[in-house]
């Protein structure tokens, strides 16, 4: 049980802070609905789970290189850079049903994308394979529990988040969506410039 919580507060670690996974989940929920916001959440689960298999694989120590993380610091903004873009021209739910029609798959691959090419992402799991290691302590059935227990935790956290938006949209006006539209674009878009600038300054 001590190896399945660690790994459930490693989950909450990865998935609880401010970031633009956050912001993208939050819109498309208010925007799209319910099943846009968890395809979201559960890509950038499965999104965390693919860094702990490269964990236990030893490959991530690659991919935390400078050079790597420069690649894929440039490829990630981009892909926020665009997401901002369809953020602030979309339309809230209450307007159109167009993107509701979207399959499951573009959210869920949107969630990863948002993840996977996000080189903190990359900083913080190799921050902490140290520590799944002496968790696990070369024990097939630890590793399991603890990787179990990341999922529980971005899983739980991610639920628990488009529950709550899923009873309390109806509060939000459509001008107030369309607002928050414009807000969540603008954020998306300020990660991506960090992203940026970040990415050039380890070049320099």
């Amino acid at each position: 049980m001590n190896l399945l919580l660690s790994g459930v507060l490693l989950g909450w670690g990865a998935a609880i802070p401010l970031g633009p996974v956050n912001v993208e989940m939050i819109r498309r929920n208010l925007m799209f609905g319910t099943k846009s916001g968890l395809g979201v959440g559960f890509g950038a689960t499965l999104a965390d789970t693919c860094y702990i298999v490269l964990i236990l694989g030893g490959i991530l120590v690659f991919l935390n290189q400078p050079l790597i993380l420069e690649i894929i610091g440039f490829i990630g903004a981009f892909v926020l850079a665009w997401f901002a873009y369809k953020s602030v021209t979309a339309k809230p739910l209450q307007m159109t049903n167009k993107l509701v029609q979207r399959p499951f798959f573009h959210t869920l691959l949107a969630g990863f994308l948002m993840t996977f090419l996000n080189p903190y992402t990359i900083i913080f799991w190799s921050s902490i394979s140290s520590q799944i290691a002496s968790y696990a302590a070369g024990r097939h059935d630890a590793i399991l529990l603890t990787t179990l227990g990341v999922i529980l935790g971005t899983l739980s956290w991610s639920l628990s988040l488009n529950t709550t938006l899923h009873f309390t949209r109806h509060k939000i006006s459509p001008r107030a969506m369309r607002l928050l539209n414009i807000i969540g674009g603008l954020i998306l878009l300020s990660f991506a410039i960090a992203g940026v600038v970040h990415s050039i300054k380890m070049i320099g």
